[in-house]
């Protein structure tokens, strides 16, 4: 994996968990805050529940006492007018059922069908409590719960008749069934409840046919669900409401489905991941910026590096950090200068080697170096070529070095006033494969003694060594050739003297397509004419290769940002 995408995992990755950290400690404190809303929320609604059934039991017992006022005056009989007046008050008072007792034998009972009917929901008189006997035998009201053998539970209120005859003692006693008819009528909606006494559950809401035993647990299916509560366990509350004569304590329960939490769970998802996607978003983008900063030095250098390697002598990268890269990046600049100065001090060698063999060859030089530098420059204004620095470094070595070859040629022949003779000649024709051998054994020029080793191909291939033409004939060693020829008919050599520009110009377009390359020729033409040179002077170059060599200097480095830069 790159640097960069290192970078922009590791800032994904950090921002990934710090959001899950974040996402996991906003949701539990979401859900723990919701799920104590909740449970305080099914408190208050239990709190009512209690609070109904006290009334409803108040309720119960003023009736109780109301019924028993108007029985207690006159003995019932089981004939039709007595009963009646026993429904009659079951209807006034709203009871489900109703019964008289004198001494241990039952008196008269009555009964509503919804609720009241049923053989389990009957009185056993005495109550087997010795707590409820002994209050009830003291004339006292009494309370208690009664379950039935099929498993119905009623709630017994009994209170004395007071106006029995000396010797007689009556009771009057008030039955409310404890089913899901009562629940029904205390418990809030969307919440399930149950009655217990003494941990025993006497009834649920709703109810579960087919149950042998109610349990409020086996209703937890039933809740009403939401999103994600089925990842909640149902909330349950307890609250004991009535204290009852026999010492147990009716107890109201409710169970609510967490459907808040299971919308909080879901509202906390979706602002989880809002956050998330922003988190990432703001890391890719902030991690790309970094490995934009941090690795653009470090490209460059990796870049340079293989430019070097690659023989790009002329690599030098800016400079403008203060940090660590900042100072790698002027080590790097440093090292490329020594290899590029080492590279220098080894042409300035070659160069003083050519001039020490006349004076003739160092001017030659010089001229051919900058003339060709400046058919460089319209070629490129007329957008025909594109030269980068690397390009232009390699050009000036080949034009300085273009007749390096003829080190292995004698002074006398270099020197001949006269004409040449075959074998003479044929030493001349080996200089330009001499002189790519030499500058190739440097290292890292193999593109400059290329185009040395083709500096006198000729475009319609009559030239050599190889006989190269047309395009095969490097661009760079048709700059060469051109350039050098008209310095040769220009200037004033040992065995020939100098011909007029015009002549040499026009010796140029004549040999257009044939020795030289037209568009060269064309270009070179422009620069001759633009610059109009004396026939005994060089033109004119402040940041020329050859003349920064000879001064001590880096001209490619001071000579102007054209020249400065990565290779292209």
């Amino acid at each position: 994996m790159k640097l960069r995408w290192q970078l922009v995992v590791s800032h994904l990755v950090s921002t990934l968990t710090v959001a899950l950290l974040i996402g996991a400690v906003h949701l539990f404190l979401l859900l723990r805050s919701t799920r104590v809303l909740e449970q305080q929320s099914l408190d208050a609604s239990l709190a009512t529940a209690s609070h109904l059934l006290s009334q409803k039991v108040t309720e119960l017992e003023a009736d109780r006492d109301a019924m028993a006022a108007f029985v207690a005056p006159t003995s019932l009989t089981p004939d039709v007018e007595q009963l009646g007046r026993l429904h009659d008050l079951l209807a006034l008072y709203r009871v489900e059922r109703v019964e008289v007792f004198d001494g241990l034998r039952k008196e008269a009972e009555a009964y509503r069908w919804e609720r009241g009917i049923g053989s389990s929901l009957e009185t056993p008189w005495f109550p087997h409590n010795p707590n409820i006997a002994a209050k009830i035998a003291a004339g006292r009201n009494a309370t208690w719960v009664h379950r039935g053998t099929d498993g119905r539970a009623s709630l017994k209120l009994a209170a004395p008749l007071r106006f029995a005859a000396p010797g007689e003692h009556r009771w009057l006693v008030v039955s409310e069934p404890l089913d899901g008819t009562l629940l029904g009528e205390i418990v809030p909606a969307q919440t399930f409840g149950a009655l217990e006494v003494g941990g025993q559950t006497l009834a649920v809401w709703p109810d579960t046919p087919g149950s042998p035993q109610p349990d409020l647990a086996s209703l937890a299916a039933y809740l009403p669900r939401g999103t994600f509560s089925f990842l909640f366990k149902p909330l349950l509350a307890v609250r004991p409401t009535l204290q009852l004569d026999d010492g147990t304590v009716v107890s109201v329960e409710l169970m609510a489905s967490p459907v808040r939490s299971g919308e909080s769970l879901l509202v906390g998802l979706q602002a989880w991941f809002v956050v998330l996607a922003g988190g990432m978003l703001l890391a890719f983008t902030l991690g790309n910026s970094l490995a934009n900063r941090l690795l653009a030095p470090l490209s460059a250098l990796l870049d340079g590096t293989a430019a070097m390697a690659r023989g790009h002598l002329m690599v030098r990268l800016p400079q403008g950090r203060n940090d660590e890269l900042g100072a790698l990046t002027r080590e790097f600049n440093r090292m490329a200068d020594e290899i590029r100065n080492t590279y220098l001090a080894s042409i300035s060698t070659l160069a003083e080697v050519v001039e020490a063999k006349s004076r003739y060859t160092r001017e030659h030089v010089e001229r051919v170096e900058a003339l060709v530098l400046a058919t460089v420059d319209v070629l490129e204004h007329r957008g025909w070529v594109r030269f980068s620095s690397h390009q232009r470094f390699l050009l000036s070595v080949a034009a300085i070095l273009h007749d390096v070859g003829k080190i292995a040629i004698g002074n006398e022949i270099l020197n001949k006033s006269g004409p040449l003779d075959a074998a003479e000649r044929q030493q001349i024709l080996t200089h330009p494969e001499v002189g790519a051998l030499i500058v190739e054994r440097m290292g890292k020029l193999e593109r400059a003694a290329e185009i040395i080793r083709c500096a006198h191909e000729h475009f319609d291939g009559s030239g050599y060594p190889r006989g190269l033409r047309g395009e095969a004939i490097p661009l760079e060693s048709r700059i060469i050739l051109a350039v050098d020829a008209f310095d040769a008919m220009t200037m004033d050599r040992p065995y020939s003297n100098g011909r007029p520009l015009a002549d040499a110009v026009s010796e140029l377009r004549a040999e257009a397509g044939r020795q030289f390359d037209p568009v060269v020729v064309e270009a070179l033409v422009e620069v001759i004419t633009a610059q109009e040179l004396p026939k005994s002077a060089a033109p004119s170059s402040e940041s020329g290769l050859y003349r920064a060599i000879q001064s001590g200097q880096d001209g490619f480095n001071s000579g102007g940002s054209r020249r400065r830069g990565a290779p292209g």
